[in-house]
Parts: C-alpha cells; structure tokens; sequence
C-alpha cells in the first residue's frame, strides 16, 4: 500500500491594502478571464516582482 504525503501546510495572514477603484476593477477583470482568483493573482505578482528585483541585485554585483 503506498504511503500518502501530508499535503505542505503553509502559514499565511491577511494584509488589507488601499487600491484605486480603477485598478481594482481591472484586477477583476483579469482574474475573471484567467479563471484564477484575486489571492492566486496577487500572490503571483508579488513573487514575480521579488524574483525580478534579486535578479536585479546579483546582475549589480556581478559588474
């Protein structure tokens, strides 16, 4: 019989942010027709944009 893995469990905790009405619509938008929830997005662009600056700082360091 094979043995199930425990599913990873991550910590998280709420932030609340102030957005204009506009930006907020268009989020809306683009997670509706991603199919992807507001969560899911936000996460992602988080993740990205940090990616983005540590690569950033090594090609800085590099030179």
């Amino acid at each position: 019989m094979e043995k199930k893995s425990k599913p990873e469990i991550t910590k998280t905790k709420p932030i609340n942010i102030m957005l204009q009405e506009d930006l907020i619509k268009r989020i809306n938008a683009f997670c509706v027709e991603q199919e992807i929830t507001i969560h899911e997005f936000v996460t992602d662009a988080i993740v990205e944009k940090l990616n983005l600056v540590y690569k950033e700082r090594r090609k800085k360091g590099r030179m």
